[in-house]
């Protein structure tokens, strides 16, 4: 055993050192698990000094597991008074309070629709919470509303072009005058004719007619010119002459259907009398439907697919049916 006031080393089982007297300490049994040597630093075990390096993870060790086992344990729900956490809201009375003051019940507005929540049924009898839907007012647009003006249903009517008139004298057809169907409303002697040239021959003539009263006559695109005579204005207006197709008219040249009505006339002229049913104006025999030439009072039928009738020296046509 070694003294620890001078070192030197002594017997087993002396109290007191024979070198200096002091007192010498006893040395306790080993205790399992290793228990520190007053006489040697650090810790033992069964023996063996244990490394510091080993010893270094115990405490963060321990740490980790007393927090283990306090997040572990579940903790008791603890009794709090019932808030009010939002506008609406009514306050569970959950028995007296520590201080008997009574719970005031927040009764929701009138205008906010209700909605009915159950609570926990464990622990004492509980108050229906309320929890209350505001309702949200309806948006108002302030942006005016704009209303298109209303459409008009009339179609606008476009203004028909001047009627093409000339007068009397030598024509070129397309230069001068456009082909199509022309009247003259002279009431005296009227002499007309298309040509296919201008060598002035016979065989350059197409038609003519000499005639008196009111001149109807169809102008042919391939004719080359138009020549008249005492024939007043040429104009291309086709309106009625007469101020109504059943009344009297007399010589001349008319339009069924506009000028005159169909039907059965009858004429007033005691001498000569030439007619003529016409399905055209062209003024060639091709467009004579059916002639007479009579003398005394003519009677003649006016069919409804006749284009015009024409007479000379004939007097007053009366329609009879």
């Amino acid at each position: 055993m070694k003294c620890n006031n001078c070192g030197d080393e002594n017997p087993e089982g002396k109290k007191f050192c024979g070198n200096c007297g002091a007192a010498l300490a006893l040395s306790a049994p080993a205790q399992p698990g290793g228990v520190a040597n007053p006489g040697r630093k650090g810790i033992y075990l069964f023996g063996s000094k244990i490394p510091p390096l080993l010893l270094a993870p115990i405490p963060v060790l321990c740490i980790c597991v007393c927090l283990a086992v306090f997040l572990a344990t579940p903790s008791k729900p603890s009794a709090s008074l019932p808030t009010e956490t939002s506008p609406g809201l009514v306050a569970a009375n959950r028995g007296p309070l520590a201080t008997d003051r009574p719970v005031n019940i927040v009764t929701p507005a009138p205008s906010a629709t209700a909605t009915v929540l159950p609570t926990s049924t464990a622990g004492p009898k509980n108050t229906p919470t309320v929890a209350r839907t505001p309702t949200a007012p309806p948006k108002q647009s302030n942006t005016p509303k704009q209303t298109s003006p209303p459409r008009s249903t009339s179609t606008p009517t476009r203004a028909s072009p001047p009627a093409i008139s000339f007068g009397d004298g030598m024509k070129i057809v397309g230069a001068d005058i456009p082909p199509g169907t022309y009247r003259g409303k002279g009431s005296g002697s009227c002499y007309w004719e298309r040509l296919s040239g201008f060598g002035g021959t016979l065989g350059e003539i197409i038609a003519n007619d000499d005639a008196v009263g009111p001149s109807v006559v169809t102008i042919a695109g391939t004719d080359k010119g138009f020549n008249s005579s005492r024939c007043g204005t040429w104009t291309q207006d086709l309106s009625p002459i007469t101020s109504s197709p059943t009344v009297p008219f007399g010589d001349g040249t008319f339009i069924v259907n506009k000028d005159i009505a169909p039907g059965t006339w009858r004429s007033s002229s005691s001498g000569s009398c030439y007619w003529e049913r016409l399905r055209g104006f062209g003024g060639t025999l091709h467009d004579i439907i059916a002639n007479d030439n009579t003398t005394g009072g003519a009677v003649v039928t006016i069919a409804a697919s006749d284009a015009g009738f024409s007479s000379s020296r004939c007097g007053t046509w009366t329609k009879v049916k």
